[in-house]
C-alpha cells in the first residue's frame, strides 16, 4: 500500500471510515432501503462527506500559512478553502435537518505521507484531497434517492472537479478529457 492510501485510510479513522466508506466507493450500491432505514444511510454519506470537508478546510489552512505559496496560487487556495466551508455549512445543515449530528472536524490531521516543502508539493497534496472528494460525490450521486439530496451531491462534485481541473493545470499537467482519467496519485 503506498504511503498517500495509507494516508487517506487514517485520513478518516476506524470508526468513521465504516460509516463514510459507501461514499468513498467501498461499498456497491446496494437495494433502495426502506423510509425507516434510508435516512440512516443518507447520514453517514452525508457524514462521510462532511469529514472530507473538514479535511480539505483544514489542508487550505495549513497550506495558507505554511510560506510556501506564491500570492496567486495563496488567492486560489483561500477561494478553494471558502468554497469547502460553503460545502461544510450546507452539509450540516441537511444533516441537521434529517435528525443527524453532523460529525465534527478533527483538531489536527496528519499529512505526514506528503512531503511538503515546496508550491508544488502543496498543490500536490490539495489534488490528491480534491480528487478523493471529487469521487466521493460521483459515488453519493448513485446512492442517494431523493432529488434534493442528488443534486446537492451534483453540484458539490462539479466544485470538486473544477478545483482538481485548475489544480492539474498548475502543476503543469495536461488537460484530460473524462474525469474517470485523472488520477490523484500521478
Amino acid at each position: 500500500m503506498s504511503d498517500r492510501r495509507l494516508f487517506l485510510s487514517t485520513l478518516v479513522g476506524g470508526a468513521t471510515l465504516a460509516a463514510s466508506s459507501s461514499l468513498l466507493g467501498c461499498r456497491k450500491t446496494e437495494a433502495i432501503p426502506s423510509a425507516d432505514t434510508r435516512p440512516t444511510g443518507d447520514l453517514s454519506i452525508l457524514n462521510g462527506a462532511l469529514i472530507l470537508e473538514h479535511t480539505a478546510i483544514y489542508a487550505y489552512g495549513l497550506a495558507g500559512g505554511s510560506g510556501l505559496l506564491s500570492k496567486g496560487v495563496l488567492a486560489v487556495g483561500g477561494t478553494f478553502k471558502a468554497s469547502h466551508e460553503s460545502h461544510r455549512e450546507a452539509l450540516s445543515a441537511v444533516i441537521r435537518s434529517l435528525g443527524g449530528a453532523p460529525a465534527d472536524p478533527k483538531k489536527d490531521y496528519d499529512f505526514s505521507a506528503f512531503e511538503l516543502k515546496s508550491e508544488a508539493d502543496v498543490l500536490r497534496l490539495a489534488l490528491f484531497l480534491e480528487m478523493k472528494a471529487a469521487r466521493a460525490y460521483q459515488s453519493a450521486v448513485s446512492q442517494f434517492k431523493t432529488k434534493a439530496l442528488l443534486d446537492a451531491a451534483a453540484r458539490i462534485l462539479g466544485d470538486e472537479v473544477s478545483h482538481a481541473a485548475i489544480l492539474r493545470s498548475a502543476l503543469g499537467k495536461p488537460p484530460v478529457g473524462f474525469f474517470s482519467q485523472i488520477d490523484e496519485l500521478e
